[in-house]
């Protein structure tokens, strides 16, 4: 296998740089949750480092996102999806956590924490967080980028939560394009080969030239020359994590 921690290293200097803490709402919620969840997040792909991840619970009214065309800057709903592009461009979760916990119908939403070495998931490892539901929050929805992608990311987008303290669900994650960002797979485009222009911290912000709408990734092929992505290593069939929610109180 050809992953490594050097591989991914600007990408943990990017999350490290983040401050990945609850909001405010999020830690009074926790002491009023009337159900509590253990989710664990596992890294299915053969050489995609998984940025942590945003988890949230919810009732109906929310979802994640919609497939389909991004809104324009300006449009209703622009700050959500520059959010869900910061997200998927540059591993940093912080941003979309805030827009989520923002929205109607959630009860709760975190980062999966970073207090781990690197803090991406490598291939085949797992992390996990508990998280708090109301009775009425029946639903989880989760997301991380791949890292050693363009604009990939991972979403799960309302799963049902189990019921009986004790039982457990096991969902298996595809892969989707923010469609912010062109997949040049070079690089001079990703971070985690060593791009900077999407670094978060130097305010340059999501780019424009990707595919303007939301879809299933079509993965990496390799066409990012001298450098670039070598689609043996980093490609991937879906899925591409597997999500474990098992509910503790």
């Amino acid at each position: 296998m050809k992953t490594s921690v050097s591989k991914v290293a600007l990408l943990v200097t990017v999350l490290a740089a983040s401050t990945i803490a609850l909001t405010p709402a999020a830690m009074a919620d926790r002491g009023r949750a009337e159900r509590m969840y253990r989710v664990t997040i596992t890294n299915a792909t053969l050489g995609q480092p998984v940025a942590p991840s945003m988890i949230a619970t919810h009732t109906d009214e929310f979802r994640l996102f919609e497939l389909g065309p991004a809104p324009a800057v300006g449009d209703a709903g622009y700050d959500y999806y520059f959010a869900l592009a910061t997200m998927a461009e540059t591993g940093v979760p912080s941003l979309l956590r805030d827009q989520v916990a923002a929205s109607a119908g959630v009860w709760e939403a975190e980062a999966l924490p970073t207090n781990r070495t690197p803090p991406v998931l490598l291939p085949g490892e797992s992390n996990s967080i508990t998280i708090g539901a109301s009775r009425d929050a029946r639903y989880l929805s989760a997301a991380a980028m791949l890292g050693a992608t363009n604009d990939a990311f991972y979403a799960v987008r309302g799963a049902p939560l189990p019921r009986g303290i004790g039982d457990s669900i096991h969902i298996q994650a595809n892969a989707y394009d923010a469609g912010s960002e062109a997949n040049a797979e070079s690089a001079t485009t990703i971070g985690a080969l060593g791009a900077t222009d999407d670094n978060p911290m130097t305010g340059v912000g999501i780019n424009t030239n990707g595919e303007g709408y939301i879809h299933i990734h079509a993965g990496i092929h390799g066409i990012g020359g001298s450098g670039g992505l070598d689609a043996s290593t980093y490609d991937w069939r879906n899925p591409v994590v597997e999500v474990t929610i098992e509910r503790i109180q």
